[in-house]
């Protein structure tokens, strides 16, 4: 019978949504067991407890008995470590106490397939809800809930709430910590705890009677075996009777502790038929006197609410006061700052134009610097090769001082051979003489040999004074080439001190390219202040658009709930004044009675209402005020719009100074690269002066060179210079026609700068456009807010006719109150106020905090103000720096072009050297061949002078 009751109670269980929660942590029984198992596999603890342990990781493990074998016991014990675990999760971590009974332990152990058992489990899930929910991992269990359906989902959130929300069930702790509690909050705390307390009380009440039945019964217990023991030895029907006679008094003791319950429980139930009686007449009395007090608080209501209304509408009028004048000083100080951001803004115009007509100038330099560059390289080359020819031509020299020497050597050989052969010609004419003497007196033929004799010394004098005009003329020869390399010695020293004098120029030169850079070093640290001022701005003016964005957003605010307050009091006037003139007539019939009492009490009333209409008068002068205000707000607003416009145009200007410091560090790259480019250029002028020197020096070696060649040229050699200029000719076309594409490379490379400037104006363009858009979108804001000021403007003469309407209905109330107030209506009106004016004075408070705040807040307001400021004499510093920066750039492209010009010089030195060159080697070749020719015909002299000798 009993499963046949349990089973449809164990399959509604089963199905229930805290079940089919608690199985998302997990398949109860292996996933596949029956309703049975899974509801054992619950009440056994042990699953309930690794549930805990996912909620709470940090809970002490205590021993679990995993095998419970349907052990009452064991179950006893999981379920006992559960709810101790709970409990102290609650207590601790979340500092909450659970009021509700906790699970009995005892009845699911020993009594688990019971309606009470599933009560007491459903117990410990609502519990075990409430830690899942309010635990650490709580976004992972409330996905699991989610992911359950609606109507499960529902009911789970009602649990949820039950638990969380109820304070019948679970009291939170956390008000201890809270300094402050308002009288909302407290009313209902102490409710809760004086229900709270009742029970407990109740229950240590039943829980000590229970505990006087049980040591009762105990204590009956105790007397039985004695009884037993005595009566032992009798035997076993002894033995017997001794237990059917316990059992009987065991009986006995059940009954009379039941007699004694139900008499103790009719005792309490008739006192609280008693009780209650006495509250019945209680309750019925203070039903009458409520009744009356609530007629007589009915007529203070209505009379105080008018009050309230008004004191609530002033209240706020002052604090809009507070407020506006704050506002209003703000908006004056930032009516000094446009003016200087307009001055800077035509400033950064200014410089915006110098520098983007420095840039064109850089740009048109740069070209320059390009193609220069580019032949640059070809000038080296050509350098290396003059270099080479000229070592070519230095061995050659020496060559031709070694044979100078040689023929100097010969020729003072010659002379002495010469000074031999007159010696020889002079004994030889001594030896005709006497040869003539004797021939006198000799016959004829010793006369024929004589005459020979003579012919053949006179032919050898004729070939001899012959051979000594050849060697005059090649000694004369020789000289002047000795004079020349004397010359040539000359103008080496003196090309030694142009080269000393170059050097001197050349470390100048360094000094001054040192100063540059360092030059440039600061224009490139003063640019980074630049961005890191120009990124300070950028804040400030963010700063300033939420300032205004929240300004507009309060005026709108503010003004929706004006519009409100003007509806409401339409309402109430209309309602108020049809309803007060039917209770006055009522009234009016039943208060003449009572005018004589209250006569005296009026006095006192009357004076404290003076005061009361004192503080209306002195909120309405604040309201006056507060309008006042706010025609001063529409007016800074107006301000602010104009304010918004120039920070807008600023904005601009910040972009374009943006793209002016891209374009700057642009230049100073450029620059960097010039001054390189500059720095080979001057060592290329130095080696060109050296060259020039050299090729000086050359030419005039040349030219009596060639005075010496003029007679000695050839056909042959002709032709072989010739081919050898032609050959050098084609490499200088070649080199030419590499420069050519060079330069058409470098001229593309100008187009595209121009096609990017073209683009770079029509973004002006676009810009300027925007900004057009951005003011005619300004104009339609001003527009708009002029249309607010005029729904303001109406709003405010209703209000004034609506005062109106209030003043008049205050005579009138004025009037019938004097009829109105009796003795203990005007007692309770007094405490009545008395706590309406504790209320005001705590609200005053309240409202001299929040001016405090405000006052801080308008400090640290203008300690920013002070700080803008700064930052504004920065950026004047820093443009002033721009404005130096410009006129160094300036300089330095008049340097650029100087250096220009003395390149395009040099090159064209340049090209006449090379040709200077090419015809110095031809030259010196063509010398090369005729020094051979004329070293061969003097061996061949000296050879027939020794044969002829011989």
């Amino acid at each position: 019978m009993e499963n046949e009751i349990f089973t449809p109670l164990l399959e509604q269980f089963m199905s229930s949504p805290l079940v089919t929660w608690v199985k998302t942590f997990g398949p109860l029984a292996g996933g596949n067991g029956t309703h049975l198992e899974e509801y054992v596999a619950l009440v056994d603890g042990v699953y309930l407890n690794e549930v805990m342990l996912q909620i709470n990781p940090k809970s002490a493990n205590q021993r679990i008995n995993k095998k419970v074998n349907n052990d009452a016991s064991l179950r006893i014990q999981n379920l006992s470590i559960l709810v101790k675990q709970i409990k102290t999760y609650y207590q601790e971590t979340l500092q909450q106490l659970i009021m509700m009974s906790l699970p009995n332990v005892l009845i699911i152990g020993k009594n688990p397939f019971s309606e009470l058992g599933t009560e007491e489990v459903k117990k410990l899930l609502l519990l075990l809800l409430g830690c899942a929910v309010q635990c650490q991992k709580k976004e992972e269990f409330i996905e699991r809930i989610q992911s359950l359906d609606f109507d499960t989902r529902a009911a789970v959130a009602a649990h949820i709430q039950e638990v969380t929300h109820n304070q019948e069930n679970v009291f939170d702790l956390q008000w201890m910590d809270v300094i402050v509690l308002t009288q909302e909050y407290v009313e209902p705390l102490l409710k809760n705890m004086a229900l709270h307390l009742k029970r407990l009380i109740d229950e240590r009440d039943a829980h000590s009677e229970t505990i006087i039945e049980l040591s009762e019964e105990r204590d009956c217990l105790r007397f039985l075996p004695h009884a037993s023991a005595a009566q032992s030895p009798c035997g076993s029907p002894g033995m017997k009777r001794t237990e059917s006679r316990q059992h009987l008094s065991v009986e006995l003791a059940d009954a009379k502790a039941k007699i004694r319950r139900l008499r103790q429980e009719l005792e309490e139930k008739t006192e609280q038929l008693l009780d209650c009686k006495q509250e019945l007449e209680q309750m019925e009395a203070e039903l009458k006197r409520l009744q009356q007090e609530n007629m007589n608080l009915l007529s203070d209501a209505r009379s105080a609410r008018v009050y309230r209304d008004e004191l609530d509408a002033l209240r706020e009028k002052a604090i809009r006061v507070d407020k506006l004048e704050s506002e209003v000083s703000r908006y004056k100080e930032r009516l000094h700052d446009i003016e200087f951001y307009k001055a800077r803004v035509e400033e950064l115009k200014e410089d915006n134009q110098v520098l983007l007509e420095t840039k064109t100038m850089l740009e048109d330099q740069l070209e320059g610097t390009r193609a220069r560059s580019d032949k640059l390289h070809e000038l080296e080359k050509e350098n290396l090769q003059l270099k080479a020819k000229l070592h070519d031509m230095e061995m050659e020299r020496d060559m031709d001082r070694k044979k100078i020497e040689e023929l100097m050597e010969e020729n003072m050989t010659l002379e002495m051979a010469q000074k031999q052969s007159m010696d020889e010609s002079l004994h030889l004419g001594w030896e005709l003489e006497q040869i003539n003497r004797t021939t006198e007196l000799s016959e004829v033929p010793q006369k024929s040999l004589g005459h020979e004799v003579n012919e053949l010394t006179s032919s050898r004098l004729l070939k001899l004074e012959m051979e000594n005009q050849s060697l005059l003329k090649t000694v004369e020869e020789l000289q002047s080439a000795v004079g020349s390399v004397e010359g040539s010695s000359s103008r080496i020293l003196k090309m030694e001190k142009e080269n000393q004098r170059l050097s001197k120029k050349l470390e100048e030169l360094e000094n001054e390219i040192g100063q540059e850079k360092q030059s440039l070093q600061n224009s490139q640290n003063q640019s980074k202040d630049l961005m890191k001022e120009k990124a300070q701005l950028e804040n400030t003016l963010e700063g300033l658009r939420e300032n205004s964005e929240r300004q507009i957003k309060l005026l709108e605010q503010e003004n929706e709930h004006l519009n409100q307050t003007v509806a409401s009091l339409r309402q109430r006037s209309q309602i108020s004044a049809e309803a007060r003139m039917k209770e006055i007539e009522k009234e009016n019939k039943i208060l003449h009675e009572s005018i004589k009492e209250t006569s005296s009490k009026l006095n006192k009333i009357e004076f404290e209402k003076k005061q009361v209409r004192k503080e209306l008068e002195n909120y309405k002068e604040k309201g006056e005020r507060a309008e006042e205000l706010e025609n001063e707000l529409h007016r800074l607003e107006k301000e602010n719009e104009l304010l918004q416009k120039k920070i807008t145009n600023l904005k601009i200007t910040c972009e374009k100074i943006e793209a002016l410091e891209q374009e700057n560090s642009d230049l100073e790259m450029e620059n960097r690269k010039l001054k390189k480019t500059l720095d080979s250029l001057k060592n290329l002028t130095f080696q060109l002066e050296s060259l020039e020197k050299e090729n000086s020096q050359l030419d005039e070696e040349n030219l009596e060179l060639r005075r010496t060649i003029e007679s000695l040229k050839c056909t042959s050699i002709k032709v072989a210079q010739l081919q050898l200029e032609n050959k050098e000719l084609e490499s200088e076309k070649e080199q030419l026609k590499k420069s050519l594409e060079l330069m058409k490379a470098s001229f593309k490379k100008t187009e595209r700068l121009e096609v990017s400037y073209q683009g770079l104006d029509t973004e002006n363009q676009r810009l300027q456009k925007a900004l057009e858009n951005s003011s005619k979108k300004i104009q339609q804001l001003e527009s708009e807010l002029h249309d607010l000021e005029t729904e303001n403007q109406t709003l405010q003469k209703n209000l004034e006719e609506l005062k109106i309407s209030s003043k008049r209905l205050e005579q009138l109330e004025k009037e019938n109150k004097l009829l109105e107030q009796e003795t203990s209506q005007l007692e309770k009106d007094k405490k009545h106020l008395e706590k309406e004016n504790k209320r005001l004075r705590q609200q005053a408070e309240i409202k001299d905090s929040t001016l405090e705040e405000n006052n801080i807040k308008i400090s640290n307001l203008e300690r920013e103000n002070k700080s803008l400021f700064k930052e504004i004499v920065v950026y004047k510093e820093s443009s002033l720096r721009l404005k130096e920066l410009e006129k160094e750039n300036k300089e330095l492209v008049k340097r650029a072009t100087i250096d220009k010009k003395t390149l395009v010089t040099l090159r064209e030195d340049l090209v006449n050297e090379k040709l200077k060159t090419q015809q110095m080697n031809n030259d010196l070749e063509k010398l090369a061949h005729e020094l051979e020719k004329i070293g061969l015909n003097k061996e061949r002299l000296l050879h027939d002078e020794q044969s002829s000798d011989d």
